[in-house]
């Protein structure tokens, strides 16, 4: 490695990782705000648009409301429904592909192996290996990794007997669309959001019968979805800033959900009232025989939120069979349950989710330590801000640790992100410094009152994936707070939080900057004084500031003439 040559380009080089939501979304970022082009997208697909591109079972959609799961720089005025299928989605990331002219910067088929810092020149040193085998090495001074917060499939160990399993066996993640699941035997083991868009789905094939697995009984809220008329399109297209506040209403809507049901602790009157709207309406649309299991046993909100898509109605179809009895192993020809009942079976479907904050490829950082050795350290993924990482110089992660909100938008949350590093790597960019580096002190006391506050909530109630020691230990997803609190926080940089690379000209430069708006402000606030005490002085001023303008104006109406 001593002896590579490092590219002079890669001193401004921006290399993402991922070409879903967040890898498109900072490219787009870059250009538009930075009108920088020295950037490269790294994606293990074939295609852009991440999780939109990967998941394809059937009734994969949105589960927040489209309008807002969406760019701010970018609404689409012709969204069909409120929350919109795959197909619908992932149009809309390639469509911002090529409006912003990126597939030029993206390297398709291709997997981030590794990133290691080299303090020497100041870049990171990235391998890349594509499908076919072959290893290529590129330098970046600035890593972005927009893998998201959920991109790795999970496999639980309890059911690694799948791979002795001789039927068909797959991950909803990874949808095999070859296996026709007519006249079929089929498990379906997990009821969270995946599982619960695709069993209404498969369930309309009399012929296939289902039996659903599952450790934890889910809130589920009342189905949403509506659909936009051919006049409601018109009037978001044609009537000024109609759609923009029609998204701000949405997002005003969810933050006011998270303000009274799900902000504190697990035992709220506003949230119990609210756990009885639910019950009555599980009650009202589930089997009775499966009311009692259906029920949670835990506080709303403490999980993910999942709508009802047509979940509950299912459940009344008579190939439909849910099964809570556990489960010891799967075996060559089925599932055997903890009450000794053997489960013969044709396929089995895991809908058993991702695992939360696993950053996909190592990063090593200035002081030897990889991401993962740090997270080990604190007990759990864990980040300045959610964003950066003490020791990983110029390394932003989107979707990183305690950005998630649990009600609204993923996007906004990186947006967030994407504009707190903007302003972080233009100094950079600019050649005023190499590099920016949180301290250990500063992610401490963030995360320390991160922590805090979480230690009260709601997330501390039950497992869930927002938490690390599977689902037991450390709250690693969620942040405490609205998403206004987390713009606010991430608003500006926090500039004495930072180490400071070659930063001489930037320091100077900010100085002279501060020096500036202070004399501004000293002078502005005098003159005003200065006006208060003496209006003739400021009549004559004027006056004759107004006789120039005439005398502007005149010759200007000479030339025109």
């Amino acid at each position: 490695m001593s002896f590579e040559k490092v590219p002079r380009d890669a001193a401004t080089r921006v290399i993402i990782v991922g070409a879903g939501i967040g890898g498109i979304s900072t490219a787009i970022a870059l250009r538009r705000q930075l009108k920088h082009d020295n950037f490269t997208i790294y994606e293990l697909g074939n295609e852009v648009g991440g999780t939109w591109r990967a998941n394809t079972y059937p009734g994969c959609a949105s589960d927040v409301h489209t309008h807002w799961y969406s760019l701010s720089t970018d609404l689409n005025p012709n969204w069909p429904q409120s929350h919109v299928f795959q197909p619908d989605l992932k149009q809309y990331w390639q469509d911002l592909a090529h409006k912003y002219r990126l597939y030029d910067h993206i390297v398709f088929n291709s997997k981030v192996v590794s990133a290691e810092w080299v303090p020497k020149t100041q870049v990171y040193r990235v391998e890349v290996e594509s499908v076919d085998g072959k290893r290529l090495v590129e330098y970046g001074r600035i890593l972005v990794a927009g893998t998201g917060i959920l991109n790795t499939p999970n496999y639980p160990t309890e059911l690694s007997g799948v791979k002795k399993f001789k039927g068909d066996w797959f991950h909803s993640a990874n949808w095999n669309h070859s296996v026709d699941l007519r006249s079929k035997r089929v498990a379906v083991i997990g009821n969270g959001c995946s599982a619960a868009q695709f069993l209404p789905i498969i369930a309309e094939e009399p012929t296939t019968q289902i039996v659903q697995f599952w450790r934890t009984p889910m809130w589920f809220l009342p189905k949403w979805r509506d659909t936009y008329s051919p006049l409601m399109q018109w009037v978001f297209t044609n009537i000024p800033l109609t759609l923009r506040w029609y998204r701000n209403f949405l997002m005003f809507r969810q933050e006011m959900l998270y303000m009274t049901v799900i902000r504190g602790g697990p035992n709220t009157w506003l949230r119990n009232r609210f756990m009885k709207g639910l019950t009555k309406y599980l009650k009202e649309n589930a089997p009775e025989k499966y009311h009692d299991v259906l029920t949670p046993n835990y506080p709303f909100g403490c999980k993910r939120l999942i709508l009802d898509t047509g979940y509950y109605e299912s459940l009344h179809r008579p190939n439909v069979e849910l099964n809570n009895d556990g489960i010891v192993e799967v075996n060559e020809t089925g599932i055997l349950t903890k009450k000794g009942e053997t489960i013969p079976l044709d396929v089995i479907i895991l809908g058993t989710g991702f695992l939360a904050n696993d950053l996909p490829f190592h990063v090593r950082g200035s002081d030897g330590r990889s991401v993962h050795e740090y997270y080990k350290q604190q007990g759990g993924p864990t980040a300045y801000y959610g964003t950066m990482t003490p020791g990983f110089p110029n390394f932003f992660i989107l979707s990183g640790p305690n950005t998630a909100t649990g009600h609204g938008s993923v996007i906004f949350t990186e947006e967030v992100q994407i504009n707190y590093m903007i302003k972080v790597i233009k100094p950079i960019l600019s050649d005023l410094a190499t590099a920016f580096e949180p301290t250990d002190a500063a992610s401490d006391s963030y995360n320390a009152w991160v922590q805090s506050k979480l230690g009260k909530s709601v997330w501390n109630a039950c497992t869930s994936w927002y938490r690390a020691e599977e689902g037991k230990g450390k709250i690693t997803g969620i942040f405490p707070g609205t998403f206004v609190k987390f713009w606010w926080t991430l608003r500006e940089p926090v500039w004495g939080d930072f180490k400071v690379s070659d930063g001489t000209r930037w320091k100077r430069r900010r100085a002279i900057g501060k020096v500036v708006k202070t004399v501004l402000g000293a002078g502005a606030l005098g003159a005003g004084v200065y006006a208060i005490r003496n209006p003739e002085v400021v009549d004559h001023i004027l006056g004759n500031l107004s006789k120039q303008a005439s005398q502007l104006l005149s010759q200007v109406s000479s030339y025109v003439h």
